[in-house]
């Protein structure tokens, strides 16, 4: 029985796969994001590298901001509005400005309830990006996901990719558009903030 609920509230809270505004300009552009087949240097077996292949990433822009979740939304308090499977691209509309982009990551980890399993495994990792959207132009985000490394829980074995991200901005001579290396969006690092300590707007709170 306690293996069946760590095992649940783990897999719930995993998905299978700001508060500032965009700068004021005029017109809208175009932004593509162009989400690439996951990748794995982990030997996979084919049941697995099956079910991996149908995901993707859940995500949400609003405001300037732009939002990536791989925690289950239901505890993100943000409009996560589109899902964009591995191997295809999602076009939008934007107004022209500036925009930032936060990630909700999750490491699954086991407990015997949501609250310890998210303390122990969900965090924020804000302001990770920022890119542009310029009038008239097309504005290009492309993930390759990779999964470098498997995570095991006591009962189950988890593969994550990482979301390595470029930036490029159609015609623009501004090298500052694009990162230099590609950004991973979804590692926790010393920047991350853990989720009890993360006091910001992100965080869904029943009332």
């Amino acid at each position: 029985m306690r293996f069946a609920i760590r095992f649940a509230l783990a897999s719930v809270l995993l998905l299978g796969s700001f508060t500032s505004s965009a700068e004021s300009e005029t017109g809208t552009g175009t932004l593509v994001l162009d989400l690439k087949p996951f990748r794995s240097e982990v030997a996979l077996k084919p049941k697995i590298e099956s079910q991996l292949k149908t995901g993707g990433i859940e995500w949400g822009l609003r405001d300037g901001q732009m939002v990536v979740t791989l925690l289950n939304k239901r505890f993100v308090d943000f409009d996560v509005n589109y899902m964009t499977r591995y191997g295809s691209t999602q076009t939008l509309q934007l107004p022209a400005g500036t925009y930032r982009l936060t990630t909700v990551g999750f490491e699954p980890h086991t407990g015997f309830s949501v609250e310890k399993v998210l303390a122990k495994g969900a965090y924020v990792n804000p302001d990770v990006l920022s890119f542009t959207v310029e009038a008239g132009k097309t504005t290009t985000m492309t993930m390759e996901p990779l999964i470098v490394d498997e995570e095991r829980t006591l009962f189950a074995t988890f593969f994550t990719p990482t979301l390595f991200t470029t930036v490029a901005v159609e015609g623009s001579a501004d090298t500052t558009a694009a990162p230099a290396e590609p950004v991973a969006l979804n590692v926790r690092d010393e920047r991350s903030i853990s989720w009890p300590d993360y006091k910001g707007p992100l965080k869904f709170v029943a009332k």
